[in-house]
């Protein structure tokens, strides 16, 4: 009953608990004909479940039919159980004993691809080889968040051809945000004293009030939107992990009485009921021709939702929908940053001098700024390296059969990753010693003739598969780019860090099937820097 307490305090009111049993089952007695009807509605409402569950999405079952070595028990609920928790294992031994070919992990469900067709497959459009399916397929039923995401979708159409060309407009009203709030979510206020912060909450709370401001302009400091989409976003995220490892058939039941589904769908009705009369009541300010429509991404959601029929429910669900892409993998990538911070202090210096520089030079944080912080840029990308949210990546499902150059057929179905940690952890793909941190790593690359733009942050390439390639890419990597370094950047001018008592163990990372997750109690001291009120940017 503990665990049962305990799943369900998540999505309960604060303050509130479970009822305790207290029925007495002996005294019910049930004749044939009740049994009967109670078995046949239990069958229809399974029936109903499946039904909707094909529905709205495709059954993954091409990799069953391509042959390929499975690496752990090739049992699909036993495979699933042990890639849960052991996937790291899994894919380090299926990559070291054959990365230039094919095999599988967690049974049949994943096959994972060898860095050689990257290109080939990073061509094909979503028609052949899609990202779409293969999201729809991780929230596993979940119709709060998949009922919204499609190849060519709006969300991701205004993120790539109006949100991204247009950061640099948000990154002033970003800053005041986070001036405004840093010294609230951070209160060390104190040049001689240490005071600690658990690293994921910060992360957490800035990453949030970045996306709130760039999201929705009206809501950017109402505290209850921020935590509606909070919850929106990490019971989705956590839906993947509750159904992944269920048996296909009972997943529709699984997805059902899941209190993460639960959360979600409180998340989304919650959300309609704060954001809907706001968009009403931007569509009459309209009317007026003085009226200047918000820079942001609600509105241009509004703007491309008139061609696509959306009613504003739909509005609302894509914009929650999107939170998901922006929320939970970036706020790990910001905790792992400041634990990297941490253990490796003898970069900060030379990171705070160039951020010093870049401002001054820039009159403050600008889209150009944040562009020339080369050297944190290349801290950033090597924290990602070597504690990257996802094991695997390059996610996409095979849509129709796909022929390879070498003959290689791909079945429809077929649900491929690439193992992105080992190939980014191979000598051959980034040089000597992978295994040792050097947050300089790319930026003396960027130094070489012809180099410049080739080892950035954001920037895809064989040896670079965190953010996916070609058409299978995240769309939203800018955004998380100025998220992640006018974050760091406003802690290092203003704060010293350090882990308590001023170790350098890094805490070690666990992992749920190819998750790598930070740990979550792990908290960072700061201490108010002498000269913070120097910059006033």
């Amino acid at each position: 009953m503990d665990f049962v307490n305990r799943s369900f305090a998540s999505v309960l009111p604060e303050g509130s608990s479970l009822p305790s049993a207290s029925i007495d089952f002996s005294t019910f007695h049930f004749s044939p004909a009740v049994v009967t009807a109670i078995l046949c509605s239990l069958t229809l409402w399974y029936w109903w479940a499946i039904t909707k569950a094909k529905a709205s999405r495709d059954f993954i079952d091409g990799n069953y039919t391509f042959d390929a070595p499975i690496i752990g028990p090739k049992h699909p609920v036993l495979g699933r159980l042990a890639f849960f928790r052991n996937g790291p294992k899994y894919i380090a031994e299926g990559y070291e004993k054959y990365k230039d070919t094919f095999f599988k992990v967690s049974g049949n469900d994943l096959l994972i691809v060898p860095n050689k067709y990257l290109q080939e497959l990073a061509s094909m459009p979503p028609e052949k080889l899609s990202l779409n399916t293969a999201i729809v397929d991780a929230f596993q039923r979940l119709h709060s968040i998949t009922n919204v995401i499609t190849d060519h979708s709006l969300q991701t159409r205004m993120l790539n051809a109006r949100l991204t060309p247009r950061l640099g407009l948000q990154v002033p009203a970003v800053q005041e945000q986070f001036k405004k709030y840093l010294p609230i979510e951070l209160p060390a206020n104190s040049t001689t004293e240490w005071t600690s912060i658990n690293a994921l909450h910060l992360s957490r709370r800035m990453v949030h009030r970045g996306v709130a401001t760039q999201f929705v302009d009206e809501l950017k400091e109402n505290e209850e939107y921020l935590q509606t989409a909070i919850n929106y976003s990490e019971h989705g995220f956590k839906h993947n992990f509750a159904i992944r490892v269920f048996p296909d058939f009972l997943k529709p039941i699984a997805a059902q009485f899941s209190p993460t589904s639960w959360g979600v769908d409180a998340a989304l009705r919650k959300s309609r009921k704060m954001l809907i009369p706001l968009i009403q009541n931007r569509r009459i300010l309209e009317r007026s021709p003085d009226y200047k429509k918000p820079e942001d991404f609600l509105q241009y959601l509004m703007d491309g939702g008139i061609g696509e029929g959306d009613d504003d429910e739909t509005t609302v669900q894509r914009l929650m929908v999107t939170y998901l892409g922006s929320g939970p993998s970036t706020i790990i990538a910001v905790a792992q940053l400041l634990f990297d911070l941490c253990v490796h202090s003898e970069y900060v210096e030379a990171l705070r001098e160039e951020i010093i520089q870049v401002l001054t030079e820039h009159n403050g944080f600008t889209h150009s700024a944040l562009a020339e912080m080369k050297k944190m840029d290349s801290f950033m990308r090597e924290s990602q390296r070597l504690s990257p949210p996802t094991l695997l990546g390059f996610n996409a499902i095979v849509r129709s059969d796909v022929v390879l150059h070498d003959g290689v057929i791909l079945p429809e179905g077929c649900h491929i990753q690439m193992a992105t940690y080992a190939i980014g952890m191979d000598p051959e793909k980034n040089g000597p010693d992978p295994e040792v941190f050097d947050g300089m790593r790319q930026y003396k690359k960027r130094q070489l003739a012809g180099q410049e733009k080739i080892h950035r942050f954001t920037t895809t390439a064989d040896n670079n598969l965190h953010f996916g390639h070609g058409k299978i890419v995240c769309p939203g990597r800018f955004f998380a780019d100025h998220s992640m370094k006018m974050i760091a950047a406003n802690i290092l001018l203003r704060y010293d860090l350090q882990f308590p008592g001023g170790h350098k163990q890094r805490p070690s990372n666990t992992s749920m099937y190819d998750v790598l997750i930070p740990d979550l109690s792990t908290c960072v001291e700061f201490k108010l820097r002498e000269d913070a009120g120097k910059y006033n940017w």
